[in-house]
């Protein structure tokens, strides 16, 4: 655990290093475009909710760009430790557990705004403390980590992977329902479960992820603060 820790708070000096391209030179999309999808999908289901909050147009423009980076950590993470099919050791699962903070530590070296880098080291965080990296509870938790958490939550058991079938759109409504005050604000629950964009979007994600920007595209009309 000590060498994970280690390789962790390297990654400040290491990105540095690196040239200034855009963001997405980093993104795992490059290595993994299901990963990258997922990211794509995460984004619009939190702008979804923001937007359905109220929040304003910038608002819900930072979340969603908070949404298409939330999982950048991982792009620091080995892949082989990433795609194990078998149960992870102790350790493993406690580096993969670092990968927000280790985002939080990418987005800084890049001057995200602190809204951004806030919500991308929260969207593991639950409503009941039981989440990570920093076993944050309910109002300790920003309103974008919390929106992140569930819109990540949602995607994950409505999309297929090697490990299981993907929940019937119904199937994952009972399952948010179960986990509201407990994993999830309640009030973002409610504001899902009453979105008839989210089912909009939840039958039309795939041809949507097919035309998003590639990375390694211009991202100058994708991302500005």
């Amino acid at each position: 655990m000590e060498n994970y820790t280690l390789y962790a708070n390297s990654i400040e000096y290491s990105v540095k290093m690196k040239s200034s391209e855009k963001l997405f030179g980093l993104l795992m999309g490059i290595r993994s475009p299901s990963r990258y999808h997922h990211c794509i999908r995460v984004s619009s289901y939190a702008g979804i909710i923001g937007g359905a909050m109220g929040m304003s147009r910038k608002q819900v423009r930072c979340l969603e760009i908070a949404g298409l980076i939330h999982d950048i950590g991982f792009s620091a993470i080995n892949d082989n430790i990433l795609e194990k099919r078998t149960t992870l050791t102790p350790d493993e699962y406690a580096y993969i557990q670092l990968h927000p903070i280790i985002g939080m530590k990418i987005l800084d070296c890049y001057g995200f705004p602190q809204d951004i880098m806030k919500a991308v080291v929260e969207h593991h965080e639950a409503f009941d403390g039981s989440g990570y990296p920093l076993g944050l509870k309910r109002e300790q938790i920003g309103i974008y980590g919390k929106i992140l958490f569930l819109s990540e939550y949602f995607d994950t058991i409505t999309t297929d992977t090697p490990y299981k079938n993907a929940s019937s759109i119904d199937e994952a409504i009972q399952s948010v329902k179960q986990l509201s005050n407990k994993k999830f604000d309640p009030e973002l629950v409610d504001t899902l479960l009453n979105s008839e964009e989210i089912s909009h979007f939840y039958m039309h994600k795939e041809s949507i992820c097919k035309n998003y920007p590639v990375p390694g595209s211009n991202l100058d009309s994708i991302i500005t603060f």
